[in-house]
């Protein structure tokens, strides 16, 4: 272990590079614990290349697997560097990619990996849902109180989202500056104080919010209120309506007010199976009237509505500024009894002493390689050029080559219809377009729109859509009939109520005999409903 995994780059120097290559099961112990089922295998990642990394091989799967130091680093001694590269076969949607780096402690031992193993450090990517970040959390002791906290990185780099390229990921902490920095493929990220950038701080406030005040209970807290002395308009009329018929309008030219719009199928013709008495009189089905298909209407011409000038709403007084408004409540402050100040917190969050991948994915085909645990920035450096750099070139070339093709495509594709962009529905198709992009490419949204899902809706979007369009009309119909129905079917059920009550005020008591004739009659119909021959006819009528 120590000939394979200690890279003695000068006197002084320490590091711990895992290459994942010839006997690296023999340094990585998985965990027995049950929920571990997951087993990751090496393989190469480039093709034509001899280089190995670490595969995670299955999804919905939990893995943990770690492995000792031959000596525990201590990050309070000077600085602590922690690189490894990932490459993320078809991205990660819902995963963990990072690594802890276990504390230094004689009892444990990496068969008895955990969720709660202690750890120094935890780094590296997590996607899932809203959440896209490359973590940095650092867990320290308070030295007044010995109580143990997580530390996060605020506001921390997102994941690069290339499928099959390898990214190079690095955490440098520095004891004697009592500073931090984060780099992606060499290039710095976020850097700055750890007592500026992690949340909770590494020192606490020196006071805090009194847990025992409590709000008076004739405080008042809102600014404005209505005001009393504001009186509703002589002019203004609440029962306006939002829309009026349009007078101006005028009947389109060319509208077929006697043709109604539509008429029986004239070549419709009564089954030969059809029986009047059993079946009703037959009817021919209902088709549009072809004098409407070039004709801007037919029926009655309605006159359509326009918004009321006079439509003002409800009226509500004006709001003003609450003569008895005190501010914003909050309790008073006191003494934190935790307070501390302390000036070297690196010294206090433990030695490292070994590295785990424990995590939890939805994801496959990623893959861990070159990990490094150095005290050296320019060590872990060399590193990152000899092993990552020619990597990332030749699979960044083919990851643009694949994007232009892609694009050309998508050119190619766009031209052939611009012919259909001339029809009602071309027009609308390059209008919905077109209001994609824009919202891909506002602010809000463009730094994450080439990442999953983002990426993924995108491309629907643009390439089919049409069934967007029809999704997004469905929900909005969905929409309205959920907020319409309710109303419909009170007011349904008040009705039928009101009738039965009318009918049963109306109708005289019939005697028992009636009764018992009228039930017998209604089994009778039931039976002859429930025959083969009348449910065939039925069928074929409907």
């Amino acid at each position: 272990v120590a000939l394979i995994a200690i890279l003695a780059f000068g006197a002084g120097c320490q590091a711990f590079h895992e290459t994942f290559s010839e006997s690296w099961e023999e340094r990585w112990i998985y965990s027995t614990g049950e929920k571990y089922t997951g087993r990751f295998a090496v393989e190469t990642t480039l093709e034509g290349s001899d280089n190995t990394a670490l595969k995670v091989t299955e999804k919905a799967q939990h893995y943990g697997m770690s492995a000792l130091l031959p000596t525990p680093l201590d990050p309070g001694a000077g600085k602590t560097v922690l690189q490894y590269e990932l490459k993320l076969g078809d991205g990660l949607e819902c995963g963990g990619a990072y690594m802890k780096f276990i504390t230094a402690d004689d009892s444990f031992r990496p068969a008895g990996l955990a969720e709660d193993t202690p750890y120094t450090i935890m780094f590296g990517p997590d996607v899932c849902g809203a959440t896209n970040k490359v973590h940095l959390i650092i867990r320290h002791k308070s030295p007044k109180t010995n109580k143990i906290e997580e530390k996060h990185l605020t506001a921390p780099p997102m994941v690069p989202s290339e499928s099959n390229v390898t990214h190079v990921y690095t955490a440098i902490l520095d004891s004697a500056t009592n500073t931090y920095s984060m780099l992606i493929d060499g290039e710095e990220k976020k850097s700055g104080s750890l007592f500026d950038h992690f949340d909770p701080s590494f020192n606490p406030p020196k006071e805090i919010d009194d847990p025992e005040d409590t709000k008076p209970e004739d405080w008042v807290d809102e600014a404005k209120i209505p005001d009393p002395d504001a009186v509703k308009p002589d002019d203004w009329d609440e029962d306006a309506p939002a829309m009026i018929p349009d007078e101006e309008a005028t009947m389109p030219e060319g509208w077929l007010e006697s043709e109604p719009k539509e008429i029986e199928d004239p070549e419709a013709t009564k089954p030969e199976d059809w029986d009047d008495e059993e079946d009703g009189d037959w009817e021919p089905p209902m088709v549009p009237n072809p004098k409407c298909a070039d004709a801007p209407g037919c029926g009655p011409w309605e006159r359509p509505n326009k918004p009321n000038p006079e439509f003002k709403g409800k009226w509500v007084p004006p709001m003003i500024d609450n003569p008895d408004y005190k501010g914003v409540w909050a309790p008073r402050k006191i003494e934190n009894p935790d307070f501390y100040n302390d000036t070297t917190p690196l010294k206090h969050i433990g030695k490292i002493g070994g590295v785990a991948i424990e995590i939890w994915t939805m994801d496959k085909d990623y893959y861990f390689d070159n990990l490094v645990i150095t005290d050296s920035v320019e060590k872990a450096e060399k590193i990152r050029e000899e092993y990552w750099k020619p990597k990332y070139d030749v699979e960044k070339a083919a990851f643009d080559a694949k994007a232009k093709e892609d694009e050309e495509k998508r050119t190619k594709e766009i031209k052939e219809t611009e012919g259909a962009k001339d029809t009602f529905l071309g027009k609308v198709e390059s209008s919905f377009i077109s209001v994609v992009d824009k919202i891909f490419e506002s602010s809000l949204i463009s730094p994450y729109a080439q990442q999953a899902p983002l990426s993924n809706i995108y491309d629907f979007l643009i390439e089919k859509p049409m069934v967007a369009i029809a999704g997004l009309s469905g929900l909005v119909a969905l929409l309205l009939t959920t907020m319409l129905m309710p109303a419909g079917k009170a007011e349904t059920a008040e009705k039928e109520q009101v009738g039965q009550s009318k009918k049963k005020d109306a109708t005289p008591a019939k005697d028992k005999k009636e009764e018992i004739e009228e039930e017998e009659e209604e089994e009778e119909e039931e039976k002859e409903d429930a025959s083969p021959t009348r449910r065939s006819r039925r069928a074929r009528r409907d």
